[in-house]
């Protein structure tokens, strides 16, 4: 069987992407996050496996790549690591070289600072993080912009019109100030850089959900725009699905992408919202129905990720995918990951369906 590569540049067609010579795109990909952490340089041989694992072994079209602007710019966005844009170049090159499209994304959650997380939003480090990228990056056809990682301005009792403004122009969250939102961020990106690229964003509060978008006038004015949601964590059926992100599609606003999702049973966790979107209570079910609503919507997705327990079995053979055991399945909180558990060979067979 051979599996489908794609060819931008790309371009929003109502709903749809379309690559080159007008073909329908659809991102099947995995996700690495070796270079969003602090200690990058640790993970760059096992980034480069994974890649050649991703386009080899998962028929995959895409590979998403988790980047951080603190590791490029600095903690106060002043500074420049000419060698970690160096490690950029090389996984993007490699990543080509196998035909793959590659999704920057700017990742803020992981860096070397005292409190992680204490930059939910867009600043002007992020602009400069993209003024970098797209200089390098910014005409490149196999190349998509994610533009910051799940945006986390959101404090309980927020109403949903109060989220989706923040989210949307920016402003005080808490003792922090926003100067702009994803409205004038894609606006920079596109307009005053001039990139040429497709955009992928994400919604307020780690982009959980995209419901409300239409409703409370969020949709972006900038050409060239993908909706991005990850890991639902709210019920998982088919109403929950339309109400959180495929009704942008139904409705013909916007095309969509599942940005990063996975499903196995995870450690305990402090984070009862991480561990409800990772770990579906009756995945065996859900997981194969979740597939299939995104193929019948021409959705794409991208698994997070290759490491042992979740998609894969080990890190000696990444294209060895784990599986649910509908028999043991459990949401229990466990000592240790349990063996027969993770939706990676159900998402590996997804690829091999539909990207063929």
């Amino acid at each position: 069987m051979s599996c489908g590569k794609a060819v931008g540049p790309f371009s929003v067609h109502g709903t749809r992407v379309l690559g080159r010579g007008g073909r329908v795109f659809v991102s099947y990909g995995i996700t690495i996050s070796g270079p969003q952490w602090p200690n990058w340089k640790d993970f760059v041989q096992s980034d480069l496996k994974m890649i050649a694992a991703t386009a080899n072994g998962w028929c995959a079209n895409t590979v998403r790549l988790q980047l951080s602007q603190d590791n490029l710019l600095g903690l106060h966005g002043t500074s420049f690591d000419r060698a970690y844009l160096t490690a950029i170049e090389s996984e993007v090159s490699m990543a080509e070289g196998y035909h793959l499209v590659v999704v920057l994304n700017d990742n803020s959650e992981f860096a070397p600072r005292a409190t992680w997380n204490s930059q939910h939003g867009p600043t002007l480090a992020t602009e400069t993080f993209w003024k970098d990228l797209a200089g390098v990056y910014g005409h490149d056809p196999q190349v998509i912009f994610d533009l910051f990682n799940e945006p986390r301005t959101y404090s309980p009792g927020m109403s949903p019109a109060e989220e989706w403004r923040l989210w949307l122009n920016g402003g005080h969250f808490g003792h922090e100030f926003y100067p702009f939102g994803m409205a004038k961020l894609a606006d920079y990106v596109r307009n005053t850089l001039g990139a040429r690229n497709l955009f992928w964003v994400q919604g307020p509060f780690y982009s959980y959900s995209l419901g409300g978008m239409v409703r409370y006038g969020a949709v972006l004015k900038v050409s060239g725009i993908v909706y991005a949601v990850h890991h639902p964590a709210g019920a998982q059926d088919r109403a929950a699905w339309e109400a959180d992100f495929g009704y942008l599609v139904r409705r013909g606003v916007a095309p969509v992408v599942v940005g990063e999702w996975t499903n196995y049973e995870p450690t305990p966790t402090v984070n009862p919202t991480w561990q409800r979107s990772s770990c579906w209570p009756d995945a065996p079910v859900t997981v194969p129905e979740f597939l299939r609503y995104l193929a019948e919507l021409g959705i794409g997705l991208s698994g997070y990720q290759l490491q042992p327990g979740v998609l894969v079995n080990s890190d000696g053979n990444l294209t060895d995918p784990t599986t649910i055991n509908a028999q043991t399945w459990s949401c229990l909180s466990q000592a240790e990951p349990q063996p027969g558990q993770g939706a990676g060979a159900l998402l590996m067979a997804w690829f091999k369906q539909h990207n063929s």
